[in-house]
């Protein structure tokens, strides 16, 4: 028997949001698993990390997040893949 191996997946991003709506983003953010919100400027700008088992779930944590109301971009800054064995 062959141990498993599980990835592990961890990116950042930054995002532009409306000014006028930072709050409903950031609390909609906050809302998805495996997301955390380091830092943000009034401005609209959000530092944002996602982790996820799986690229997938991390591809569709980004599109939520690309899709919320008040959100004008994201930009990838990083992206790392794990393999853990078991």
């Amino acid at each position: 028997m062959q141990p498993s191996s599980k990835e592990y997946h961890i990116t950042s991003l930054v995002i532009h949001a409306d000014p006028g709506h930072i709050g409903q983003v950031s609390s909609a953010i906050s809302l998805l698993s495996g997301t955390e919100i380091h830092a943000s400027t009034p401005e609209g700008k959000l530092v944002v990390t996602i982790e996820a088992d799986n690229q997938k779930a991390l591809l569709d944590q980004v599109e939520t997040i690309n899709r919320l109301s008040g959100v004008l971009s994201s930009s990838l800054v990083y992206h790392q893949v794990e393999t853990l064995s078991h």
